[in-house]
């Protein structure tokens, strides 16, 4: 039984907004918008957020609350007959998010390190060329090298790391309280960041046909099967289903908390947070002439794009471009590290009611041990091993793990548990039995698998540029890593009790 609880519904939307609001919204979202046809991509991502993605999110929501624990208690009790088999995957979803979340550390030291360049890079960008600006961070802050070899370590980035640990570490161990405390700041400062932004990208002349641009629809691109493809899946990823957090937050819950109204607001947040990050992106570029140059990777995004366009952003006044560069990255800092703390909750909350101890206890382990094998993206292989890692990890694992959790769902029969316990405590607006249904038993399963189907022909057309070593150490092995430890994990803790649950009282027909 969980004993934490968020003190109130603000708590719970706030850090969960927190964890759905991330590096995705404001930088990859906006580049998968000028690659699919602006508005035509924005419509269809709309409506795959209220036809796929609100539904799996109450699921979630509603499963942590209903049985009081995390992904391995829900999904060994949709297994009832077989707890261990859910169980499993439970555990593996968080352990994947663990993963990700010493993935995302990583990223996070890299943009505290550009808090620190983008100054110096500011007051030297009259004298230098738009292409030494572009390549500053990789070329001169990391000195990647790109042939997946360890040739030395950044001695900017490495403490910048260690500094994203010691933040999430004190995000951590305070427990649900501390999360939604943390979130008051990692959303509302990223936010009104965005929105200056956004205020100073409009003044641009052009403005006018950057927002053209962003939300006019270009109907051509409809008959393209990515399209649809990209926005269908990107709505699991913004969300962060499937990947454990709002179980673990739906068991945070206050009872009484209305979970559709709450996921409405939630789902709305990720959307609206996506758009003005679009709006941002491209009223900036379009105003700096650096239109084409808009890319639908949120690495080249945040440290190739972004620093040419704010070393240009107020002209000569390099002293202003520097402190909005700062404040800048500081909102990505704040995006990134809430992200990987909801992550680490995702595992570590489990993990301690597992072994019916504190998370305080296992907080700074974590932490420690999180931190010394993230430094490895402080080396010069960081670059390769980021792609590799985030593609296996973030979104192979991640798409293999959203469909096996839908097909329990659906083979649990146990939908109408769910439905009811999401409207417990709603009064007019409510969740349509038929769309939650039809979104978590069909569309969710048959798009994530359809995602799985056309990355599988890609990769067999196109294959992978990195040695297979790199591939296996980075790619193939953490991967399966993840899975087999995550097996080991719900056979150490028996996951009886939990199926008990879901076929006794508390989820009773």
């Amino acid at each position: 039984m969980s004993a934490e609880k968020f003190k109130s519904k603000k708590g719970f939307i706030l850090a969960s907004i927190g964890a759905a609001v991330g590096l995705g919204n404001a930088l990859r979202f906006p580049g998968l918008c000028a690659k699919y046809g602006g508005g035509t991509f924005l419509f269809i991502y709309f409506v795959a957020l209220i036809v796929l993605g609100i539904p799996l999110l109450n699921a979630e929501i509603a499963l942590g609350r209903k049985l009081k624990g995390a992904a391995p208690t829900c999904m060994s009790a949709l297994t009832s007959r077989r707890p261990k088999l859910g169980a499993a995957v439970g555990w593996t979803s968080c352990l994947n998010s663990l993963f990700t979340a010493v993935i995302y550390a990583g990223l996070a030291g890299w943009i505290i390190s550009m808090i620190i360049t983008i100054v110096p890079l500011s007051s030297a960008a009259p004298s230098l060329s738009r292409t030494q600006i572009s390549q500053y961070f990789f070329q001169t802050t990391l000195n990647a090298a790109y042939d997946g070899g360890i040739h030395g370590i950044s001695y900017i980035v490495a403490p910048c790391i260690i500094v994203a640990w010691v933040f999430m570490y004190f995000c951590l161990r305070g427990g649900a309280g501390t999360l939604a405390k943390a979130a008051k700041f990692t959303v509302a400062i990223p936010i009104l960041l965005l929105v200056f932004m956004a205020a100073r990208g409009l003044m641009y002349s052009n403005s006018a046909q950057a927002l053209s641009a962003l939300f006019t629809p270009d109907f051509s691109h409809l008959a393209e099967p990515e399209l649809w493809i990209t926005a269908l899946g990107q709505v699991f990823f913004s969300l962060s289903v499937v990947v454990g957090i709002m179980p673990a937050y739906g068991s945070y819950l206050p009872e009484g908390t209305n979970i559709f109204t709450c996921s409405l607001i939630i789902a709305a947040a990720d959307f609206l947070v996506s758009v003005l990050a679009s709006t941002v992106l491209f009223t900036t570029l379009y105003g700096c002439g650096l239109q084409s140059e808009i890319s639908p990777s949120g690495i080249v995004t945040a440290f190739v794009i972004y620093p040419a366009a704010i070393t240009m952003l107020f002209g000569a006044n390099t002293a202003l471009n520097a402190a909005v560069g700062v404040l800048f990255y500081s909102s990505l800092a704040m995006m990134a590290v809430q992200s990987a703390v909801s992550m680490l909750e995702a595992f570590l909350s489990p993990f301690a009611a597992a072994r019916q101890k504190p998370k305080k206890s296992y907080a700074l382990k974590i932490c420690l041990i999180g931190g010394a094998i993230s430094l490895i993206f402080a080396t010069t292989a960081a670059p390769v091993i980021v792609d590799i890692s985030d593609r296996f990890i973030n979104f192979y694992n991640v798409l293999l793990l959203g469909i096996v959790e839908c097909v329990l769902i659906a083979l649990s029969k146990k939908s109408g548990v769910l439905v009811e316990e999401i409207n417990k405590f709603t009064k007019k607006l409510k969740m349509p039995h038929r769309l939650f249904d039809f979104s978590v038993k069909f569309a969710s399963p048959l798009i994530l698998t359809s995602l799985c189907v056309i990355e599988v022909i890609s990769v067999a057309n196109v294959g992978f540029s990195y040695p297979p070593w790199l591939l296996f150490a980075f790619g193939i092995g953490a991967s399966l890593t993840v899975f087999i430890v995550g097996a080991c994990l719900s056979g150490l803790f028996a996951p009886e009790n939990n199926a008990t649950i879901f076929r006794g009282q508390v989820l009773t027909l």
